[in-house]
């Protein structure tokens, strides 16, 4: 059995079975702080790419982890947040094959605060790479000492990412 096939949670003190290794956000920050009611005229969001006000501009893309001593990422799944020009190039792109070697890399900052982290994540600069038709983007944390860009570049211990399951599997309860 491996390590990454159930964890002993720290916060119910039970046994779970598998040991999630990815969360995702399911909008930008900017667009959740949007009360329901006005979404709909404020915002057009898909799957992968979100307008705010007609103004700010996320893409939704994965911040890799490794997990030290296993050959499997720890994934982040947030959105960033990226200027007018850039966005429209991605968009003309999104399904052109090979458009990982035709457009990119791009600045951006993320827009999703992740209290799993004792610095906070809101505006994070960092760079994003076009992946192969099919994949969503990678993020690159490009501010160095902050904790995700020390985890991204360093790897994340299994005790970590079940302290992060263990926290985030009982968020809402």
């Amino acid at each position: 059995m491996s390590p990454l096939d159930g964890y002993f949670c720290a916060t119910c003190k039970q046994f779970h079975s598998g040991l999630p290794t990815s969360y995702a956000a399911d909008f930008p920050d900017s667009y959740a702080s949007i009360d329901e009611k006005e979404r709909e005229q404020r915002a057009l969001i898909g799957s992968d790419q979100c307008i705010v006000d007609n103004e700010m501009y996320f893409i939704r893309g994965l911040v890799e982890v490794p997990i030290i001593g296993f050959q499997e990422f720890f994934l982040w799944g947030l959105w960033a947040s990226i200027w007018k020009e850039a966005y429209g190039e991605i968009n003309e792109h999104w399904q052109t094959n090979g458009r990982e070697n035709l457009i990119g890399p791009y600045k951006g900052r993320l827009n999703n605060e992740l209290r799993e982290y004792s610095q906070s994540t809101l505006n994070l600069k960092c760079t994003i790479r076009i992946q192969p038709l099919g994949a969503r983007p990678l993020f690159f944390i490009d501010e160095p000492g902050h904790p995700l860009a020390i985890e991204q570049r360093d790897g994340i211990s299994l005790e970590r990412v079940q302290q992060i399951a263990s926290a985030l599997m009982h968020k809402n309860t």
